[in-house]
């Protein structure tokens, strides 16, 4: 039963990992049959791992936080499992607009259904619980951070060459123009920025971790030359697209993380130049450096304001729609001027179903009905999403499902904070890395929609996984050259 236990354990763990690397390289998995293929392989890992455990006994090593998290989400989403709670419709206009829109751009949207978003939100919560026990021991918990960090790598590398190249398609693929900026394998810059904040921080201490391994042992310094080059791929990479938030909450934690390899202060400043330096240089050959700074020179001008009055009733859209399928700026002006104007269309929409939301992946039913504003009607991204996934969430599943799907990324903060001092140091810098990415991408959550994209999602509770598995770690004989 034990060789049993094994390997069940170990097929879970590789389908896990598979995902890991598969869900970015399909497109973001935002085009269609990807999110399905997720819930599949997710559903699978979280059979196995389960079946493991009747083999050795119910022995749960996830921590309570995590698993009451878990199982308040499903617990809130039974009217939908169910089918018990009734689906807010879509207006006629909005069905129609949307046909549009996925007609001309079907790879510039998420292929977000009732059903399929449904199945993989709890599929994704469900395979938290293998995810954080395998993480518990040091080999999982390495392999799921090397396979992140090199697949991001691959997508920055892409994503470099892509603009080098100025290629017009993802892959070089011709799908057609994109209303918006592609970035590596994902159709829009800011979902592309979210995901590298995923992992730059694991790339940054797996190279210490190898420089003090180098260091200790005076082995040959291959794995801390890789991730070297791994960082300075994905920072590059990182300040190669045109989105600007991401990049922010990256410097936000920057910070923490450098406190927390504790390089004294006169190794700390080289480091810093020295890094920053190689990754303006990959900026500037990959040639955006201009677009770059005109969409951080926009940041700071008048919000645009269409001259088309923002309260006409619904029949008179249509006539007003631009060949770029939308309506311009009506909303107010300011920083959150369109955003401020959706979040109002959440807040309203919440009020009205507290309980058990609108819908999984049914923003647009809610917004459809909550709100009179031609722009957030029919921009192709608020269509879809609220841009503040807090919010979204809380319109689509109500507020308790909301509580338990927050909580478990939440918690894991919180777990990192609380860490104990005599965990392995491996665990304990892994686990800050891992807050650090968790942290900038939850940030950004709070303005724009990195969860609504199923690759970054997943890479999400990855990290969520690792920083809880510091709470039920096992004390190994840590060897000398990994000792603080």
């Amino acid at each position: 039963m034990a060789r049993v236990d094994q390997g069940l354990r170990l097929a879970a763990g590789v389908v896990l990992t598979g995902l890991i690397v598969f869900a970015p390289l399909n497109f973001g998995s935002t085009r269609a049959g990807g999110p399905e293929v997720l819930t599949a392989g997710c559903t699978v890992a979280t059979l196995l791992w389960a079946a493991s455990l009747v083999c050795r006994g119910p022995r749960l090593q996830v921590p309570v936080g995590a698993a009451a998290s878990i199982a308040l989400l499903m617990l809130a989403a039974l009217p939908w499992i169910t089918g018990l709670a009734p689906l807010t419709s879509v207006s006629a206009f909005t069905q129609t607009h949307f046909a549009h829109i996925a007609a001309r751009w079907p790879y510039s949207i998420v292929w977000r259904t009732p059903a399929n978003t449904l199945a993989f939100t709890l599929a994704l919560a469900a395979a938290a619980l293998p995810l954080i026990d395998l993480a518990r021991k040091r080999g999982w918990a390495l392999t799921f951070s090397l396979a992140l960090t090199f697949t991001a790598v691959a997508v920055g590398l892409l994503a470099l060459l892509q603009n080098y190249t100025h290629a017009t398609g993802i892959y070089w693929r011709d799908d057609g123009r994109m209303p918006g900026n592609f970035c590596g394998t994902f159709y829009h810059h800011t979902a592309a920025g979210a995901y590298f904040n995923t992992a730059w921080p694991l790339a940054i201490v797996l190279t210490w971790l190898a420089w003090r391994r180098h260091r200790a042992a005076a082995v040959v310094p291959g794995l801390f030359i890789a991730g070297v080059l791994a960082s300075i791929t994905l920072l590059a990479a990182h300040g190669s697209h045109v989105s600007r938030f991401p990049q922010v909450t990256a410097l936000l934690v920057a910070p923490f993380l450098l406190y927390n390899l504790k390089l004294p202060i006169r190794r700390r400043w080289p480091v810093v130049v020295g890094g920053v330096m190689a990754v303006v240089l990959l900026i500037l050959v990959a040639g955006r450096a201009g677009q770059i700074g005109e969409r951080w020179q926009a940041m700071f001008a008048a919000a645009p304001v269409g001259s088309t009055p923002s309260r006409l009733p619904e029949s008179a859209w249509p006539a007003l729609i631009r060949d770029d399928l939308f309506i311009p700026h009506t909303s107010q002006g300011g920083w959150f001027g369109d955003r401020g104007e959706s979040w109002r269309t959440a807040l309203r929409s919440i009020a009205e179903r507290p309980f058990t939301g609108h819908g999984p992946g049914n923003w647009m039913g809610a917004a459809s009905h909550h709100t009179d504003d031609p722009f957030v009607r029919t921009f192709f991204q608020f269509l879809q999403f609220t841009h503040q996934d807090l919010l979204q969430f809380a319109v689509e599943w109500g507020v308790p499902a909301t509580l338990g799907w927050w909580s478990l990324l939440v918690g894991a903060l919180v777990v990192v904070v609380r860490v104990p001092h005599w965990l392995s140091p491996l665990h304990r810098q892994l686990g800050i890395a891992a807050a650090c990415g968790l942290a900038a991408v939850l940030l950004q959550a709070q303005v724009d929609f990195p969860l609504q994209m199923p690759a970054v999602a997943l890479n999400i509770i990855v990290l969520a996984a690792l920083c809880w598995a510091c709470a039920t770690a096992p004390r190994p004989p840590v060897p000398a050259v990994l000792q603080s």
